[in-house]
């Protein structure tokens, strides 16, 4: 057995100090498969180029590296405050956007609280719910992956505070819901509506002018999908300077290092090499939407994502170890309910995008 794997037969002495509702949570887990394109993750299939790298590694050579990095990450709050249209007050910069929601959350975790989220979604909502303490409810989509209003209502706690979270686009299904049935929770006494807008880039669709007129309402962006840099963690929070406060009551002193202050920086200043990579992505989904749907046995759901979640008549499974085999790494979504024998691909290079497709209908290619 691996030694960061512990033996399940061992004495557990956590157990007489852990809380008694985390007995059950699992460590969240990525499988190691073996691979030689990797299409599983969301991320941008383009790294940052050699002259960007070069310049990052300047900037954070010329710093002093005995001091900690600045608390507030203030030169980067103020260009992204520049780049949005908002003060500077509005912008709150975390370790990933996971460290922003798990900030929300432990912040708002009194004992009336619930968090709610659209089912299925991005995993973390729930599992950062449950380490906080905080109740957690799911509210399932219809079968086509489309928001049921009615159901997310219902889901809601009449007699306390709800913190609901909406992926946009949703993570796993790549859809933007409707933005009436969405906008309509802002109206709803006790509710602080979080969307997630990790996706924003490839979709274009935000709700970020109407963070000035609610202030129930926070949005979550991130630097880790379109811009390429999932290394360096770095995500952000737009919302009224309130909610900056109060997740900056629980953050962790220093929690963004200086190599990712800088590095987020200098990709902001070349708005063009982002550019031309979210083309080249949103070409190749055309590309690997219209060769999917052509394919015998195979759903598509919509998409306005860097993904495309997929259904397989013959199983999950079997097209995921096919895939596999060919060395090629994607999501199997397999589960009980809604994700039955579903798919995720992250939309690659076209050279791995073209390897992928040939995989699937079990061909040979090459990259």
């Amino acid at each position: 057995m691996p030694p960061d794997v512990p033996d399940p037969q061992a004495p557990r002495p956590s157990r007489a100090f852990l809380r008694d509702d985390l007995a059950d949570v699992e460590p969240y887990h990525v499988e190691p498969h073996r691979h030689r394109i990797k299409l599983d993750a969301n991320e941008s299939p383009y790294d940052a180029p050699p002259d960007l790298k070069a310049e990052t590694a300047g900037a954070f050579a010329d710093l002093r590296w005995n001091r900690y990095p600045d608390p507030r990450a203030r030169r980067l709050r103020l260009a992204l405050a520049d780049r949005l249209g908002v003060s500077v007050g509005c912008v709150g910069i975390g370790n990933g956007s996971d460290e922003i929601i798990a900030g929300l959350i432990h912040a708002l975790a009194r004992p009336d609280a619930r968090v709610v989220a659209p089912e299925p979604t991005f995993s973390m909502y729930g599992i950062l719910a449950r380490a906080a303490g905080v109740e957690y409810c799911g509210a399932p989509l219809t079968p086509d992956f489309e928001l049921d209003a009615d159901g997310l209502h219902a889901a809601l706690r009449p007699d306390g505070t709800n913190i609901v979270f909406i992926s946009y686009p949703n993570n796993p299904t790549g859809a933007c819901w409707d933005r009436d049935a969405i906008a309509n929770l802002l109206d709803v006494p006790g509710v602080l509506l979080v969307l997630d807008e990790a996706y924003y880039e490839y979709s274009g669709m935000t709700f970020l002018p109407d963070v000035d007129t609610h202030d129930n309402l926070i949005v979550l962006r991130t630097f880790s999908k379109a811009f390429g840099f999932a290394a360096l963690r770095i995500g952000y929070m737009v919302a009224d300077p309130d909610w900056v406060g109060v997740v900056d009551r629980v953050r962790l002193p220093y929690n963004v290092n200086a190599l990712s202050q800088v590095g987020a920086l200098t990709v902001l200043g070349h708005d063009d090499r982002v550019a031309e990579h979210l083309r080249w992505v949103v070409d190749e989904r055309e590309r690997v939407l219209e060769a999917l749907n052509a394919v015998e046995g195979i759903e598509t759901f919509r998409t306005d994502a860097n993904f495309v979640l997929f259904r397989a008549r013959e199983g999950a499974d079997a097209v995921f170890t096919r895939l596999l085999d060919a060395g090629v790494l994607i999501r199997n979504l397999d589960r009980p309910g809604l994700l039955r024998d579903c798919l995720r691909v992250t939309i690659g290079t076209p050279a791995e995008n073209t390897v992928f497709l040939a995989a699937l209908l079990g061909e040979s290619s090459a990259v």
